[in-house]
């Protein structure tokens, strides 16, 4: 049976326009060759990756530089790092003055500017090889293989037809399950797995809005929120919110 990951999400973080430009080119010449897509994002400063996580997004590899514009990147790794144990840290730096500090933000990786190529793409080689091997993914059999999908990139789970059906964001799974069950297994997410309804099982990080009787979610889809699950999201949602606002705030 085979294990595939099937696509990345990466943050580069940097004041300086010529390195994003760099880092860019190497991404793109490892996106050339296959077996993985790489979703990229870029920004110029501490703010606006906060802002992009506050928004729910997340990231597999964040390249960020050790002292940005308008904050210590390596304090905001460490601040990040109390939320997301996942993401791989590849820190820019111009000097090695500060490389003893990234054993606080493991797994990460301390890179001296200007990024060489064949060292950036190494270390992209072994982050992307470490999510494969990582147990923060939800396993699953399918079609006679074993799936091995990040939490994170899980949108729902939904009880239809007396089958399991698993949504993520490329892809549709049906398998035999029981939600019940399946919101055990889930608590090892950390909490971002919220019941929203008999039906269904949410997470967080997909959620775009959500009222008194359904949940919209990022994709665009609706699910119904039922009266025996209402108060309990609620609360549940906003804790954890406001537990990662906190925290990411205090880096800013």
């Amino acid at each position: 049976m085979e294990n595939r990951l099937r696509y990345i999400r990466l943050a580069i973080c940097d004041r300086e326009e010529e390195t994003m430009i760099r880092l860019e080119n190497f991404l793109e010449e490892r996106r050339a060759r296959g077996q993985v897509q790489i979703h990229i994002d870029t920004m110029k400063n501490g703010a606006q990756l906060v802002r992009k996580i506050m928004e729910q997004e997340s990231y597999d590899i964040i390249c960020l530089e050790s002292e940005l514009s308008d904050t210590d990147g390596i304090q905001l790794a460490k601040t990040i790092r109390e939320t997301d144990e996942e993401t791989v840290f590849l820190v820019l730096a111009a000097d090695e003055s500060r490389i003893r500090e990234i054993f606080d933000i493991m797994p990460a990786v301390y890179l001296k500017k200007p990024v060489e190529r064949q060292e950036f793409l190494h270390w992209l080689e072994r982050s992307i090889r470490r999510m494969t091997d990582e147990r923060k993914y939800y396993v699953f059999n399918f079609n006679r293989r074993t799936y091995h999908v990040p939490y994170r990139r899980i949108c729902y789970l939904e009880s239809r037809n007396h089958k399991l059906v698993i949504k993520t964001e490329l892809e549709e799974y049906s398998l035999y399950g029981k939600l019940d069950e399946e919101e055990e297994r889930l608590q090892a997410a950390g909490g971002m797995f919220f019941r929203i309804h008999k039906s269904y099982i949410v997470n967080y990080w997909h959620i775009h809005w959500l009222d008194g009787s359904a949940v919209e979610m990022v994709n665009g889809e609706t699910l119904p929120v039922s009266d025996a699950y209402r108060e309990r999201l609620r609360r549940e949602y906003w804790q954890y919110t406001e537990k990662i606002r906190q925290k990411l705030h205090r880096s800013i």
